[in-house]
This record gives structure tokens, sequence and C-alpha cells, in this order.
């Protein structure tokens, strides 16, 4: 387990040059988390929080970001004025869509 941190770590620093930037980057993920996992001092699911990591260095959790896009501009052009969710599930499906389409 000790080399696949240091192998994830590793990828991280090479995309992104820093850890604190890729949390940064990654904002649903848990900064103290990444850096508690990186140094095996994660005291819940380690292999969970891995693979939460992983994903996002592999941008499988960029449907997200997509997600958001949509919603922050859909949200702009709404009459209703405030926080609203209504609409959620469609953006949802939209951002997976979207992400379908890039990953062919």
């Amino acid at each position: 387990m000790d080399q696949e941190r240091e192998r994830l770590r590793a990828a991280i620093v090479e995309q992104h040059g820093t850890i604190h930037r890729f949390c940064r980057r990654n904002q649903h993920l848990n900064r103290p988390t990444v850096y508690l996992v990186l140094n095996g001092k994660y005291p819940g699911n380690m292999e969970r929080q891995v693979k939460k990591i992983r994903m996002a260095l592999s941008g499988e959790d960029k449907s997200e970001s997509v997600f958001k896009a949509i919603k922050s501009k859909a949200c702009c052009i709404c009459s209703k004025k405030g926080e609203c969710h209504q609409c959620d599930k469609l953006f949802r499906s939209q951002a997976n869509a979207v992400m379908k389409i890039f990953s062919d």
C-alpha cells in the first residue's frame, strides 16, 4: 500500500505540480483527507479514499464540474430566484451525456 500511495502522490505532482493545487482543483475532495491518505494516516476506509483520489486524478469526476457549469448558466436565465434544486436531475443527466460524448 505504501508504494501505491507513493505512485499516487507522484501522479498528482506530475499532473498538478503540487498536492495543494490538486485539492484546489478538486474541491469535492476534502484536503485534510487527501493529505492523511497520502501520508498513510487516514483512520477510515483507506481504499475508498484512494479510489476517490484516483477518480479525480483521472478526470472521472469532471461530470460534477460540467453539472455546475450547466446549472450556473441555466439558473442565470431562470425566473426563480434563490437556492433551487428543482432541475438538478435534468442538469445531472445533461452533464452525464456530455461526459459520455467526450469519453468515447
